[in-house]
């Protein structure tokens, strides 16, 4: 009986411990990236100005589409030549929001709270993690140009990027259930690496060994802009003006 009064009591409180989180919380995605890159994201008001926001992702993309490494990626196709390689990884970010101001929306009529709607500033670290195995690593001026169905080596790629994210953007509230977030800025990538693991070297070349590992960094700023949909999740939270 104990043991069952003690499970029922746990219960209760990873139940209330649930709703209090999840009350006053937006969740989200970027359905323009979610076909290519499933995301989900929380945004969780702290206190009437302030939220703090993250996101998960499944990082999917095909031969540094963004640029960010130098080098080219390749893997051989029907006809011998080289086509883009596809990299999987993951993604995750974590960031705090501002507040400034909202405009007047009767919804929000007789309550003191701004976040998680408005105009606001945004920064937020985002790291991802992305690999691609036994991938043909074709040097221009020299493999791809000469003899396509010879790669100046193959190895195991892995690619690490850690970014800064600084937003201005604005939230707005529909009818207290769903949301729409436009924002734009800069992204500063503080950590760019590219490792490659040879596994096999083409016998024409003797600057590369079977074993090495070769790494790259990119530093690099970007433009940085997102359109995210929300769904709010709301157990009565706000607090009216006395």
């Amino acid at each position: 009986m104990k043991k069952l009064v003690a499970i029922l009591l746990l219960v209760c409180a990873v139940n209330m411990a649930y709703t209090q989180f999840f009350d006053n919380t937006l969740v989200k995605t970027r359905p323009f990236k979610f076909f290519f890159n499933p995301n989900v994201g929380l945004e969780k008001p702290i206190s009437s100005m302030f939220s703090i926001t993250s996101e998960v992702a499944y990082h999917k993309f095909d031969n540094f589409v963004d640029g960010s490494i130098k080098g080219q990626y390749f893997d051989n196709d029907w006809f011998g030549y080289p086509s883009k390689v596809k990299f999987n990884g993951v993604e995750i970010a974590l960031g705090a929001r501002m507040y400034l101001m909202t405009l007047p929306n009767k919804y929000l009529d007789g309550y003191y709270w701004i976040a998680p709607f408005g105009l606001y500033y945004e920064v937020n670290v985002d790291y991802s993690h992305s690999w691609a195995y036994e991938v043909q690593i074709y040097d221009y001026g020299r493999s791809v140009y000469y003899d396509v169905n010879w790669p100046y080596y193959r190895a195991d790629v892995r690619l690490d990027n850690l970014s800064i994210v600084m937003l201005i953007g604005y939230q707005h509230n529909f009818k207290n259930t769903l949301s729409i977030d436009f924002n734009v800025g800069a992204r500063y990538y503080c950590i760019s690496k590219d490792s490659r693991e040879v596994l096999s070297v083409n016998p024409t070349y003797d600057d590369v060994a079977v074993g090495e590992v070769i790494r790259n960094e990119n530093r690099r700023w970007q433009i940085a802009g997102r359109f995210t949909l929300g769904y709010y999740i709301r157990y009565d939270w706000m607090k009216r003006k006395k």
